[in-house]
């Protein structure tokens, strides 16, 4: 006769292992969905929850590593449940019935433990994450003495393999942000000029400055000590807007710049020139514009300890923002 006793108990067990499937199955997939942004200002203004997320924001490899671990126990909960159960019901077990039982309570399991909590989380990521970050923390101290090796063994495969690592957050927070921007223009709450825009800038984030640079042996310039009527006549023969000034003592030594319009509008005889602010090499492109914009600064001199490599121009830079996918390093100061 079946043991009831133990057949109600493997019913509890396989439900146990259940709603730990879908807690974590659920968890992975709202944690992907989650705006950081959102997360850093609720935190700031002291939600507890947000503070929790968002430190496993930070550390996602924790939280992908406690989600694997989890799905496992849940998996494994739910088979040691059915086959408990078919030994309580006929008493002993073969692996066809196994098998057969396990096939049709898959569905049940596909259901309610992956695909019904995925697509909750996927609507409400925010709440859902939020209401239930404090179990999800308790699992993440229980798993840890398993988790943390999964951590750290995927950090030394990482660095053996002499791949860039860029920091997780980076790299979450801009999928999210192409996956908004993908959605927004098909819903047409974007227009093509600004999903350009933001597609650029997030091109233009990693990049270095010297990849948009005019190289030193390549400016067309004059020295400081040139009068305004040569200088005027170097931008006509040369079709230029602005030209570049070096060092009277330095033919590399570039420093500054100076207009067209303003020389040509210029009474005082003695040329306009704007200094360049210098720009470290490993500076990044956005990092270069910006602050070639909190100057109000057209150009600026790029150089490497003391040793000047090159000119950027601001415009050359705003350009690749719009036109992300061409590269448009001036050939001269226009």
């Amino acid at each position: 006769m079946p043991t009831w006793l133990d057949f109600l108990l493997a019913c509890g067990l396989f439900l146990i292992g259940l709603r730990l499937s879908a807690f974590f199955s659920g968890s992975e997939t709202g944690f992907y969905r989650l705006s950081v942004l959102r997360l850093s200002i609720d935190a700031r203004a002291g939600d507890r929850p947000s503070e929790r997320l968002l430190w496993f924001a930070r550390n996602p490899a924790y939280f992908v590593a406690t989600c694997l671990v989890g799905n496992n126990v849940a998996n494994y909960l739910t088979t040691a449940a059915i086959g408990w159960g078919l030994v309580a019901l006929f008493g002993a077990t073969t692996d066809l019935l196994e098998v057969a039982a396990t096939l049709m309570i898959s569905p049940i399991i596909f259901l309610f433990g992956e695909l019904l909590p995925k697509n909750i989380y996927y609507l409400a990521p925010m709440s859902r994450s939020q209401q239930n970050i404090r179990w999800f923390r308790y699992f993440f101290r229980a798993f840890l003495p398993i988790s943390a090796p999964l951590v750290q063994l995927t950090r030394v495969f990482e660095r053996f393999s002499g791949q860039s690592h860029q920091p997780t957050e980076l790299v979450l927070g801009r999928s999210r942000l192409v996956q908004l921007m993908q959605q927004g223009h098909r819903e047409g709450v974007l227009t093509d000029l600004q999903s350009r825009l933001a597609h650029g800038l997030l091109q233009l984030a990693p990049q270095s400055v010297m990849s948009s640079m005019i190289p030193t042996p390549r400016v067309l310039g004059v020295s400081e000590s040139s009068s305004q009527a040569e200088i005027l006549d170097f931008a006509r023969r040369f079709g230029l807007s602005a030209v570049a000034v070096h060092r009277a003592d330095d033919e590399q030594g570039w420093f500054g710049y100076a207009f067209v319009a303003e020389l040509i509008l210029n009474q005082t005889g003695r040329p306009i020139i704007h200094s360049m602010p210098v720009i470290p090499y490993q500076t990044s492109k956005l990092e270069a514009l910006n602050r070639m914009q909190l100057l109000d600064a057209s150009y600026g001199v790029v150089v490497r300890n003391e040793e000047i490599l090159g000119i950027v121009a601001r415009n050359g830079l705003v350009e690749q923002i719009y036109r992300p996918e061409v590269g448009l390093a001036s050939r001269a100061l226009a």
